[in-house]
């Protein structure tokens, strides 16, 4: 990692070193949003099954942010290079700030009849098992994991704006933000845990056991928490059947979300994996213009 810290937080370029993993300095944006409640069951643009998907990804955030800031702190003292000292500050204060929006989005499923403060409830006493029962890398080494899938799914947003497009945009707004900073940060915590951790065969040995159990543990309550969002919606149910295979073919047809990650996902696997060898740095250029229009829209409303 290169000890030299990003002197402009507007250019967002990974610096790199000479046979280094280049960095991207993230920077802490106390952005606000206020999505209208009356969209909150169709907000999505290709209708209410793809808005509930989205609102169950959504759930897991407040309780899977604070495992994630926990997770930092935990080895932020042994941190031994400081750019990535600051980076780690900086990555705690974006997860705070998502986590903070994300509240209040889930709060506005709540109020419209979801499930939403039940399925919140077990994700925080299912990640409290984690960081109870479990050894003590495994916060950390889930943390890079589930990093990496944010980071691939908020990649994939970026890369296909097709997906988004079209949908209420106060949502819209929120997910790129979101997708942008993922990004952003996406390196952060791996740097951590090769700093602290280290980078020979068992450091090796534990973040591939976290990605496995991070993926059979999320993915599966991801599609249980969406079938329940879907059961609870009115507009789901008038939808029918259909939306399911709206949901299926956006997720593994076309444009696949998810099915097209599959390579980037199993890049994880390898011995001399980092985040940034996946470079799509050239995203972070619209951080700047995304955050001016977040600040005119929440001016507007108040």
């Amino acid at each position: 990692m290169s000890n030299a810290a990003t002197a402009d937080n507007t250019d967002q370029t990974p610096i790199t070193g000479p046979g280094e993993e280049p960095m991207v300095m993230p920077e802490r944006r106390d952005l606000h949003f206020l999505p209208p409640k009356e969209r909150i069951n169709d907000w999505h643009k290709l209708g209410p099954h793809m808005t509930q998907f989205m609102n169950a990804l959504s759930l897991f955030f407040p309780a899977g942010e604070r495992l994630f800031i926990d997770a930092v702190r935990e080895y932020r003292d042994q941190i031994p290079d400081p750019d990535l000292k600051k980076a780690a500050t900086a990555f705690i204060g974006q997860e705070a700030m998502h986590s903070r929006e994300h509240i209040e989005y889930n709060q506005l499923m709540a109020e419209a009849g979801l499930p939403a403060e039940k399925l919140d409830a077990f994700v925080w006493s299912l990640l409290d098992f984690l960081k109870d029962y479990t050894p003590g890398f495994m916060p950390l080494s889930a943390t890079i994991a589930l990093e990496h899938f944010t980071a691939l799914m908020g990649g994939f947003v970026l890369d296909h704006p097709e997906v988004m497009q079209g949908s209420q945009e106060d949502y819209q707004r929120m997910w790129e933000w979101h997708a942008l900073e993922e990004v952003e940060h996406k390196a952060v915590c791996f740097d951590v845990w090769e700093k602290c951790v280290g980078r020979g065969p068992g450091a090796y040995a534990r973040r591939t056991v976290g990605m496995v159990a991070a993926t059979a543990i999320f993915w599966p309550l991801v599609v249980a928490f969406y079938l329940r969002m879907a059961r609870a919606s009115e507009e789901c149910r008038q939808e029918g059947w259909r939306g399911h295979l709206t949901v299926l073919k956006t997720l593994f047809g076309k444009p696949g979300i998810l099915r097209r990650q599959i390579p980037e996902w199993l890049a994880y696997f390898q011995y001399s994996f980092h985040p940034w060898q996946q470079n799509n740095s050239h995203h972070l250029q619209k951080l700047e213009q995304l955050a001016e229009e977040a600040e005119a829209a929440y001016s507007t409303h108040h």
